[in-house]
């Protein structure tokens, strides 16, 4: 019994041994030297390395070689590649990961222009109070060491604060994204994430004590003579403030644009046609071994399981096949059309292995375009029928009509499988269906019928009247019942298996938009206190301007055009950012590109809407200021 695994490469409830095994083909499978489909794992030994692994393989290769020259001809380059298994995992992760870490900086960055921000406006409002200690004689050192421990102190706060959330958050991390990633069970909050914190925050607090400009470097007669109400800290300082404002919107741009794209490119993918009429059907695997072509034992097992499972209420129709639909078949042989060879420098052309029962496509919900579906005569012993899908006909017989025609597999691995290369006839094209993926081309597809041959393999495809999740519990049972030594896999229905195909892109996506939002949040909140402090500083001059005549109008004009500069600056820094940057992304995108107008437009929309918003609240206190109480303060 084994220890539970992740999901890779699928949620897998029975092992098989593949040397003894008939659901594995063949031992040939092992045992024959011109078998090219094998791979292997191992586990380095004790202090080796990767490279010496590499060359003690390549001997042993060189070696088998030269002992049977037979098997591996010189010309054709055969060689073994060792490859460490971290690499074949992060791969296809290596972008995402990349892309996941670049908007978590992206979010770090705007919270510290943001926490620059205050430091900035806390310094002014202490700058009296460090002007007074440093009169009473305390020097730089001292008072340099005071803003560290005020501002160590908050930082370490704010990381416990982070922490905690992490701590919560890294289970539904993983509940979620174990689905997508066989290493989804490695992430922790565990010694380096948390050393990574605290240097962090040690970083943080050390460069937020040296921002404000203090008190001490201007002369301390005029700092004591502006008496503390000089609370705007001079055209630098403002400018500082201003700067990473529009920084803060900036990279709020960069971060919703790469969202944005992948929401779109989830929103292609939801538009994209299966080839199929996925609603109401419910699938299962139910692998078994088969004694060779027609095996009627296993043929009759299926065939139970398809007479008891349509008897049950709100089942319409049932049938099996070796593969269910919207799922590779793993297994891609190279075809021939008779009469029709392949023009010299071409590779064979190469298709899926498929079988069905009678009426699959029907209960599959998969259109047949030309001919007809199998027939329960199609079995052992019967002429060899196939039908195609179109992309595999449009392949084959690009200018004819391919009913009638003849093709067969071909290729030296049916030496090594219980195929046969016999001649088959067409009788029907089916329509594609996206069985590797919704974001690739259908794959090329020939489906036998089930009867006629031996393939290890066994897939139920379930049409219901209605919601097919409820009747899973009452289908598992049955077939349980019929077949209790046999492994029953992924019961899903085919809108559930179409959700899980995109899965990985919609976790990217999810986690993206999270770091979109509160980075859309954080500047918001920045934009507004800046303009706050600004109203605040500007107290008096707002006053005066109101008992010159200014009405509320006018005064929130004046803020809001102040704040409208800064957003609209950050808007263009943005928008170059953001096309310089989405480029980056076109491995993840389907169906969009990188530079996508609508999603540019909307992300300028929401950031301008958001950032005028903040502003608006500051404007409004500008406008509620009373001009006698103003005066009076002065």
């Amino acid at each position: 019994v084994l220890q539970p695994a992740p999901y890779f490469p699928g949620r897998i409830d029975a092992l098989m041994n593949m040397v003894n095994s008939e659901h594995h083909v063949s031992a040939m499978m092992v045992t024959g030297r011109t078998h090219r489909m094998t791979e292997m794992v191992a586990r380095l030994a004790p202090g080796a390395t990767v490279a010496q692994a590499r060359a003690e393989v390549a001997g042993i290769s060189s070696k088998v070689h030269a002992d049977f020259p037979e098997a591996y001809d010189a010309a054709s380059g055969y060689r073994v590649t060792l490859t460490p298994f971290q690499e074949v995992l992060g791969q296809k992760a290596k972008l995402t990961l990349w892309l996941l870490m670049g908007a978590a900086a992206f979010v770090l960055i705007i919270a510290c222009a943001n926490v620059a921000n205050l430091t900035l406006m806390r310094g002014v409002r202490r700058e009296h109070e460090l002007v007074v200690r440093a009169a009473l004689g305390a020097g730089t050192g001292r008072l340099r060491r005071l803003l560290l421990a005020e501002n160590l102190v908050l930082a370490l706060l704010g990381g416990v604060l982070g922490l905690l959330l992490a701590f919560g958050g890294v289970g539904l991390l993983i509940a979620f994204a174990e689905r997508y990633s066989p290493r989804a069970s490695e992430i922790r909050v565990d010694s380096v994430v948390l050393g990574f914190t605290l240097a962090l925050v040690i970083l943080v607090a050390v460069l937020l004590s040296f921002i404000p400009r203090l008190a001490w470097e201007r002369a301390l007669g005029a700092a004591l003579a502006a008496g503390g109400k000089r609370a705007t800290g001079g055209v630098k300082r403002q400018r500082l403030q201003q700067t990473l404002v529009v920084a803060q919107i900036a990279v709020s741009v960069m971060l919703l644009m790469g969202a944005g794209l992948l929401t779109r490119t989830m929103q292609r993918l939801a538009m994209v046609d299966t080839g199929m009429n996925t609603e109401n059907v419910l699938t299962m695997e139910v692998p078994r071994d088969f004694a060779g072509e027609g095996d009627a034992a296993a043929i009759a097992e299926y065939e139970r399981m398809q007479s008891q499972l349509s008897a049950l209420p709100g089942v319409k129709q049932v049938a099996f096949g070796s593969t269910v639909p919207l799922r590779t078949a793993g297994f891609m042989l190279e075809i021939k059309a008779e009469g029709r060879p392949v023009a010299p420098g071409e590779p064979m052309p190469r298709s899926e292995y498929r079988t069905a029962s009678p009426d699959y496509f029907r209960t599959a919900g998969i259109p047949v375009l030309r001919g007809k579906e199998f027939s329960s005569t199609d079995r052992a012993g019967t002429a060899r029928v196939v039908l195609l899908n179109k992309t595999l006909a449009d392949r084959l017989f690009p200018d004819h009509d391919p009913i009638g025609q003849r093709v067969a597999w071909t290729g030296e691995v049916l030496k090594f499988i219980p195929v046969s290369g016999d001649w088959r006839t067409v009788v029907g094209v089916v329509g594609n269906t996206r069985d590797g993926g919704l974001d690739a081309e259908p794959l090329p597809v020939m489906f036998m019928p089930f009867a006629q041959e031996a393939f290890p393999s066994g897939g139920l495809v379930i049409r219901s009247q209605g919601d097919a999740a409820a009747i899973a519990p009452a289908a598992t049972r049955i077939v349980r019942g019929l077949a209790p030594q046999q492994p029953i896999e992924r019961v899903l229905t085919l809108d559930q298996i179409r959700d899980e195909s995109v899965g990985p892109r919609r976790l990217n996506a999810q986690l993206v938009a999270s770091f979109g939002v509160l980075a859309l949040i954080v500047a918001a909140i920045g934009i507004a206190a800046v303009l706050a402090f600004s109203v605040s500083a500007r107290t008096n001059e707002i006053g005066i301007r109101m008992s010159l005549g200014a009405d509320e109008t006018r005064v929130q004009r004046m803020v809001l055009s102040e704040g409208g500069v800064l957003v609209a600056l950050g808007l263009a820094l943005g928008v170059i950012g953001a096309l310089s940057l989405s480029r980056l992304m076109q491995g993840l995108l389907f169906g969009v590109a990188p530079h996508d107008p609508v999603t540019l437009a909307g992300v300028v929309i929401l950031m301008g809407v958001v950032g005028m918003g903040a502003c608006w609240i500051p404007a409004l206190r500008a406008a509620r200021i009373d001009p006698g109480t103003a005066l009076r303060s002065q």
